[in-house]
């Protein structure tokens, strides 16, 4: 079992997109319990920043229903990009090695954490931060689409098609990201 720490280097790794730790990921079905936890640690770090900047009344709810939400969201979005890949451009891949490579690209979506902070202490203006979160969804489809493309040997255009499938779902779905939407 690995501990956070090393499930953190791993998701630095996998941010340079290293091939070989990429074939590691998805090879390995024990990898899927590590992507949840980049999902639910993200999905944190974007509630204890809106917790820290505003006040809620049920906070409790609010964070237990939206990193559930967030979770299933996740779930739901990967499906979509396998069916995509499975049955629009006749790929075979693992519906698992799918769920763990966009678990490990959705650990990007817990820097919007930093902007909401950001937000609070410096008063960003609205631009800057629409701006900011739409560079990090497409820092999100640019990883997604280039390890499904060095994982899975897809070319260029499917993997662009079906990540960009995932992040519609992903927006369309999640709850906790519909915020910022």
């Amino acid at each position: 079992m690995s501990t956070f720490s090393d499930v953190w280097k791993k998701f630095q790794a996998f941010l340079r997109f290293n091939p070989s730790l990429i074939q590691n990921i998805i090879n390995d079905r024990y990898e899927s319990g590590n992507a949840f936890l980049i999902v639910v640690s993200s999905l944190t770090s974007i509630y204890l920043a809106l917790f820290a900047t505003t006040r809620f009344s049920n906070f409790i709810d609010i964070v237990f229903y939206g990193i559930l939400d967030g979770a299933f969201a996740w779930i739901i979005s990967s499906l979509g990009m396998w069916f995509i890949l499975s049955r629009v451009f006749k790929e075979n891949p693992d519906i698992n090695a799918i769920s763990t490579v966009t678990g490990y690209a959705h650990g990007i979506v817990g820097s919007i954490s930093v902007i909401i902070l950001f937000q609070n202490y410096i008063n960003l203006s609205a631009r800057i931060i629409e701006v900011s979160i739409l560079g990090i969804f497409l820092w999100l489809f640019y990883t997604v689409a280039k390890t499904v493309e060095i994982g899975f040997f897809i070319d260029k255009r499917s993997s662009r098609i079906a990540s960009s499938v995932f992040i519609i779902i992903l927006i369309w779905t999640s709850g906790p990201l519909k915020i910022f939407f």
